[in-house]
């Protein structure tokens, strides 16, 4: 299993490199590690665009894979984008879009708690487990626009809740929850 995450990495970071390559012209600058990382100082081999592959080792490797990975900020980055296409989807009664990115947001709090261990509880406690994340799938798949847009508030305002329950409160000024804090009125005789 380890070999095969190895090869799939090195697979994505060679074509990387090669699509780069073919792009991006080259500045003449000499190559060097970024001072924010002082373990890279260890590497045997100068910097290159082989970032993974001239590691010393696989733990070495694994680690630089942890880092650019990152914490929650990447799947919390992919779960707003699908709360948002989540919105769209019920504003255009594109109900097989919603359950598509609701499927997907859901995926990407696993990840998100499997990364961050302390934010489990949270993710959960308040979305997975709580009926929070199932009344919004039962409610797209009804069909019932009334029901979509009043479980959308209630998964927005349980977003807001999870994160003051996080201390990261300060994210609730962000502008997708300032978007999607109504639905346009709809015209019934449209």
């Amino acid at each position: 299993m380890k070999a095969g995450i190895i090869a799939v990495a090195v697979m994505w970071g060679a074509t990387s490199v090669a699509f780069a390559a073919g792009m991006v012209k080259p500045t003449g600058n000499t190559p060097q590690f970024p001072k924010a990382y002082k373990e890279l100082a260890a590497q045997k081999k100068p910097p290159s665009n082989n970032w993974l592959l001239d590691a010393n080792d696989d733990t070495e490797r694994f680690r630089r894979l942890q880092v650019a990975m990152s914490g929650t900020d990447i799947p919390m980055w992919e779960i707003t984008y699908r709360y948002e296409e989540l919105y769209t989807a019920i504003q255009k009664n594109n109900w097989e879009m919603g359950v598509y990115h609701w499927d997907k947001l859901r995926d990407r709090m696993n990840t998100a708690a499997m990364k961050r261990p302390v934010r489990t509880q949270n993710i959960e406690g308040m979305f997975l487990e709580s009926g929070v994340w199932q009344s919004m799938r039962d409610a797209l798949t009804s069909k019932s626009p009334e029901r979509m847009r009043e479980e959308f508030q209630t998964v927005r305002a349980v977003c807001i809740a999870c994160h003051v329950a996080e201390n990261l409160g300060f994210l609730n000024d962000s502008s997708a929850f300032k978007r999607t804090k109504s639905f346009p009125k709809v015209d019934k005789d449209d």
